[in-house]
């Protein structure tokens, strides 16, 4: 429509010009006509890209080396030597459990493997025996089979009776929990001691959205706000989880953050807020 009346309007100054008969031409204007189409995109509409480049999430405190302690057998607590604030070092004996049973088990097998030794010690006593009590090589070749199979099951019997007889601090730290009392029963899996390295700390994410992950790199740097002691901290990226968790339905991701300095009265459990990323 715009062009339409821009047509009209030159065609009126033309004949005006025209019309004067001797007088001096008049000069037609120029006309500049400004565009108002909304189609045309703005400089702030055509730079689409992500100028911020950080992501932020909540988090918690976490000890560095943590662990959750169970037996994978049943059995009775006999003696339980720890208590919740001990500190303990690697290879310490945390629990120790009734074996009267492993053990009992560890002589059955011995037994069976005495009484195998004892069958192949009387057939090779017999080899070259002339009144037909000569064994065959079939009767040695299943008497040896029989001597170690009855050596593996011994010797399993007192593997089974050194690993679930007493629970072993894998690494040197502090015990936070302990969920178990003499006489009580243990069951596979069941968690009765909580140890963590309570020297020092790590921050994991709680909340990272699938959609934010992929801006998250190892080793980018970040910065981390401990709400209960009203300080930041700055860290890295030292680890992003391969596998996701699901919280209120949606997809998240853990990301761990190094500290680069433990503050004072940090303690395991604390909330954080992280921005990582500049």
């Amino acid at each position: 429509m715009k062009k339409v009346y821009l047509i009209i309007a030159i065609m009126m100054l033309t004949l005006s010009a025209c019309g004067g008969g001797g007088s001096t031409p008049t000069a037609i204007p120029t006309i500049v006509i400004e565009s108002n189409n909304s189609n045309t995109p703005s400089s702030s509409q055509t730079n689409t890209g992500n100028s911020g480049g950080s992501v932020s999430a909540e988090a918690i405190v976490v000890p560095v080396n943590e662990v959750q302690l169970s037996f994978t057998n049943v059995g009775r607590v006999t003696s339980v030597n720890v208590n919740v604030g001990d500190k303990v070092n690697a290879e310490d004996v945390l629990i120790q459990l009734d074996t009267s049973i492993l053990e009992a088990q560890v002589k059955e097998a011995e037994a069976n493997l005495a009484y195998a030794e004892i069958q192949l010690e009387y057939l090779i006593r017999n080899v070259g025996c002339r009144t037909g009590c000569a064994p065959t090589e079939q009767h040695l070749e299943v008497a040896e089979n029989d001597v170690a199979r009855a050596q593996a099951l011994f010797d399993s019997a007192n593997a089974v009776l050194a690993a679930q007889s007493n629970l072993i601090a894998p690494f040197a730290g502090t015990i936070v929990a302990v969920n178990i009392s003499p006489s009580e029963t243990v069951t596979p899996g069941q968690v009765i001691i909580i140890l963590g390295d309570l020297s020092a700390y790590q921050i994991e994410t709680t909340d990272l959205s699938e959609r934010d992950v992929h801006n998250v790199q190892i080793n980018q740097p970040a910065n981390v706000f401990v709400e209960a002691l009203n300080q930041n901290v700055n860290g890295k990226v030292v680890d992003i989880a391969r596998i996701a968790d699901s919280l209120g339905g949606d997809v998240i991701y853990k990301v761990t953050i190094q500290l680069n300095e433990q503050p004072a009265g940090l303690l395991w459990g604390m909330s954080a807020d992280v921005q990582i990323g500049e």
